[in-house]
């Protein structure tokens, strides 16, 4: 007897008897083959692709709503198809997500504006701006002041980005003006600006400089300028040098404490300015030469100027001292078609002693100069007490700027000088020394014109130990002070 090849159904031969049981086995095994299989689906029938275990594990590892997406390389912003709007949120990454061989900060990234390429070029623009104010100087909230001797060059074959310290074309400064701008505003020591022979077509102006020491401005040969004026310093002494300019004042000093000119000189003629004009301080002109000028010397506004053995000819005044100054000359004066002019209080007088002490104690004597900070109003008729509340030095500490006088450390002679401006004309103005509250003694007395007019005086009185000083102004009618005329000097000469 035969079976089929997949159920294995027995198939009786024509010899073969038919067995009833054979044919229910059959019929089992039919029945059991059928119970396997699934009902057919109209529309569907089977796949020709045969599905493996390792299929089946594949996706039994995809999550639930997962679908078919490769994500591009790319930089910049990270941005949904779905709204367009970016992923990355500004706040997202923080330090610790940044890579830091990126040299990138997590504060650095901004909100989608700013690309990562540029804040590649921001960084390095702040960067080089950092380095530049790495090489700056710190700033300092306090005046520079010097710590030792210096001295710096000048030459016309110079340059003014030089350090100006080496006396070659490489080291020195081009111009004076720029020698001048480098001293500290406190000089305790000695300063020396040395100028090469030449012509320098320029103003000097040295101004604000204070301390205890001396800044000295030399020509070393023949030197030209257009002129020079020194203001509001503590001790300059320039030398040497030719005044060139015919439309100013060849040589100013004022508002300062010492000036010295020496062996300058004024080549050019104009007799609308001055040679060597010194307001409201002291100095020293000497052996200098002044031709062919409205003044050759001047003294005003109070200052105290020794002439010693200047010469000249052609000005049309010699020596003039007005508003209070003291102009004491000795030796040759230069000549003008007026020899001598002094007016609202000046004196000239002819003979000196410069250091009537002998010694050079000049530094441990009482001395002060003050200066108004303000204009200063007056009432008509009254004595005011004229506001002297801002130092210009003060050496041995004696003036109080609150109470605005100066009260005498030690007994001895002291030599006063007072000068100020009424501004209202038509006016009779006064000053008056007050000694411990009291009036003393008058400095100056005058009707003025319809101008504002100047006073000024100098005086010499003995003060105790302990007796204060003072300064009072009185005007007929409302009258104002002005601030840029007005000083109180005082020093115990003797």
């Amino acid at each position: 007897m035969q079976t089929t090849g997949n159920l294995g159904l027995k198939k009786p031969e024509g010899t073969d008897i038919v067995d009833i049981a054979d044919l229910n086995g059959n019929m089992d095994i039919l029945d059991n083959a059928v119970n396997g299989k699934v009902d057919k689906v109209t529309g569907k029938q089977l796949s020709t692709n045969d599905y493996t275990a390792a299929e089946k594990t594949k996706l039994a590892g995809v999550a639930t709503g997962a679908n078919n997406y490769v994500h591009p390389n790319h930089t910049g912003d990270v941005t949904s198809n779905g709204d367009g709007v970016t992923a990355i949120a500004a706040g997202v990454i923080v330090n610790a997500d940044v890579n830091s061989a990126a040299g990138i900060d997590a504060s650095k990234i901004g909100t989608g504006v700013v690309s990562n390429a540029e804040f590649g070029y921001l960084d390095g623009v702040t960067s080089g701006i950092q380095g530049q104010l790495n090489g700056k100087a710190p700033l300092v909230t306090t005046p520079q002041q010097t710590t030792a001797d210096i001295t710096y060059y000048v030459r016309t074959d110079g340059n003014d980005n030089n350090t100006g310290l080496v006396n070659t074309a490489g080291g020195a400064f081009r111009t004076i003006g720029k020698a001048v701008s480098v001293i500290p505003q406190i000089v305790n020591h000695v300063v020396s600006i040395k100028v090469a022979i030449g012509t320098y077509p320029e103003m000097v102006y040295l101004a604000g400089k204070a301390g205890q020491g001396t800044i000295y401005l030399t020509a070393t040969g023949a030197v030209n300028i257009n002129n020079c004026y020194v203001e509001f310093c503590q001790r300059v002494e320039v030398i040497g040098f030719t005044a060139t300019s015919t439309s100013d004042h060849a040589f100013v000093a004022q508002f300062g404490i010492s000036a010295v000119f020496k062996n300058c000189s004024v080549s050019t003629s104009t007799t609308v300015s001055g040679g060597f004009i010194v307001n409201a301080q002291k100095a020293i002109i000497e052996s200098c030469t002044t031709s062919n000028r409205g003044t050759a010397i001047a003294a005003g506004f109070g200052a105290t100027v020794i002439s010693n053995n200047n010469t000249g000819a052609g000005s049309v005044y010699g020596l003039v001292s007005a508003g209070g100054a003291c102009l004491t000359y000795t030796g040759a004066i230069p000549i003008g078609n007026s020899p001598f002019g002094s007016y609202d209080g000046g004196t000239i007088v002819r003979g000196f002693v410069i250091n009537t002490w002998g010694d050079n104690t000049h530094g441990q004597r009482p001395h002060a100069r003050v200066v108004l900070s303000s204009n200063q109003n007056l009432t008509a008729g009254i004595w005011t007490k004229m506001a002297f509340s801002h130092e210009i030095v003060d050496q041995m500490g004696n003036y109080d700027t609150v109470n605005n006088r100066f009260t005498a450390s030690t007994a001895g002679l002291y030599e006063i000088n007072v000068a100020t401006l009424f501004t209202t004309g038509g006016l009779i103005c006064e000053l008056y020394i007050f000694a411990n509250g009291n009036g003393l003694r008058p400095l100056d007395y005058k009707y003025q014109n319809a101008y504002p007019t100047g006073c000024g005086g100098d005086s010499t009185i003995y003060l105790n130990a302990g007796d204060y000083v003072e300064i009072f102004a009185r005007s007929s009618g409302v009258d104002t002070l002005s601030k840029d005329y007005s000083f109180f000097e005082i020093t115990r000469v003797a």
